[in-house]
């Protein structure tokens, strides 16, 4: 079997996709005969292989903006990827050109009689995060300065935008074999697009490489935090999606007793604006995204409490890592974090309030260690291992192949019922 991740979101320094299809290629190799094919846009045609993992990137430009991401433009060049490689399964990351080149190949694989099949995974809640979202924040709540009516039709505007994206990308997805997603809630929203039946495959986590015992004081001692400091940490894209902004915003309202530090962990297109304001600071530390997964597990295991303030998360892996690692969380009451953090491990508040944030890190701070406790066990009982995933994951495309192999017509195979609101 040869499975085949086509994805835009996979660079050096990606983060939840590129961990995802890093530990599915990992699983394949290490439990089983198949062959996984990843092909992502990049700087040049290249062609790699590794045993049974072949990577391919085609010549695309970058995203202004977003570097060093890049987009794919030549859906020609993807379609002669598939043709060369063969894949059974295509596994969609990305929404926009790739999935047609994509349904392309499927087709005439199967006019060949040769059962093959199309998924997509929701990583990303594009219309909502990508769409909706930045036109209600710039036409909308940047205009109530301005005029409240400029505010309200900014808010509309943004509605109308997201409703016709939930739309175009929801014709998308029907013509997937298969839509996967990380959680019952972000199943619900993919019925949103117009889309029932989505599959629940839980995203994992190494429970050997995140955990309490990689705590370091000399990590700590190395970012000047003394030993009764407060340590904060965000790991993830430092982007206007991902609102990190707000979590210096609410580093500011903290008390000078006890002293804290807030660590943010990437890269992405705001670094130079949230360095600028680092230096204005003081202990606030903006580092490179870590490419080591040993020491950025030490060094999520040697902070004192996570903070995220990102309302569009479909998993959370990154508030999953930092729990597996005995840190309780602070975020807010949106996405995937209603499901990521109970108030035995941590506090949700308001999107967008960094007061509110300040007060939850305040007043979980004197029961901080309990709580990281709480959130280890929590991952532990809960089983966020990779291996159950994929084991989930493959299933699920054996039965595929299987349902297409045995029927008589063509075309999807049938999707289940249900909005995938299932254990």
């Amino acid at each position: 079997m040869r499975y085949c991740d086509l994805t835009l979101a996979y660079t050096e320094t990606s983060g939840g996709i590129r961990t995802y299809i890093d530990q599915k290629r990992r699983y394949l190799d290490e439990h089983t005969d198949d062959e996984h094919l990843l092909i992502v846009p990049g700087e040049r045609d290249h062609c790699e292989r590794q045993g049974r993992l072949c990577k391919i990137e085609i010549e695309s430009p970058l995203i202004p903006g977003c570097e060093p991401y890049r987009f794919f433009w030549r859906p020609d060049k993807i379609r002669r990827a598939l043709a060369d490689q063969q894949p059974d399964v295509v596994e969609l990351g990305s929404y926009f050109l790739s999935p047609w080149a994509a349904f392309r190949y499927r087709d005439e694989r199967r006019a060949e009689g040769v059962p093959t099949l199309v998924s997509v995974y929701f990583h990303t809640d594009v219309a909502h995060a990508y769409v909706g979202a930045p036109v209600r924040r710039f036409l909308g709540e940047g205009m109530e300065t301005v005029s409240d009516t400029l505010a309200l039709w900014g808010h509309k505007l943004g509605e109308i935008l997201e409703d016709g994206a939930e739309s175009a990308f929801g014709q998308m997805f029907r013509k997937c074999d298969l839509t996967l997603a990380a959680t019952p809630a972000q199943a619900a929203r993919v019925a949103d697009y117009g889309v029932q039946g989505t599959e629940i495959v839980p995203l994992g986590v190494d429970l050997n490489l995140f955990s309490p015992e990689r705590r370091s004081e000399a990590a700590r001692e190395r970012l000047g935090v003394a030993g009764d400091d407060i340590l904060l940490i965000y790991c993830g894209r430092l982007d206007s999606e991902k609102a990190v902004n707000l979590l210096i915003d609410a580093f500011e309202r903290l008390p000078a007793t006890p002293r804290f530090h807030l660590v943010l962990v990437g890269e992405g297109p705001l670094r130079a604006e949230l360095e600028a304001r680092a230096g204005r600071l003081g202990r606030v530390h903006i580092l490179p995204f870590e490419k080591d997964k040993s020491a950025y597990a030490t060094l999520l295991a040697s902070a004192d409490l996570y903070v995220t303030a990102g309302p569009h998360e479909t998993f959370g892996l990154a508030v999953v890592e930092a729990e597996a690692s005995g840190l309780p969380v602070v975020g807010v009451d949106a996405g995937a974090l209603r499901e990521r953090v109970r108030p035995e491990w941590g506090r949700l508040g308001p999107v967008g309030d960094a007061r509110a944030m300040a007060a939850n890190i305040r007043e979980i701070l004197p029961r901080c260690h309990d709580m990281g406790r709480a959130a280890r066990r929590h991952v532990m009982e809960a089983g966020y291992g990779w291996d159950s995933s994929f084991e989930t994951l493959f299933d699920l495309y054996r039965r595929g192949l299987s349902q297409h192999t045995d029927s008589e017509g063509g075309g999807t195979i049938e999707r289940s019922e249900g909005n995938g609101d299932r254990d």
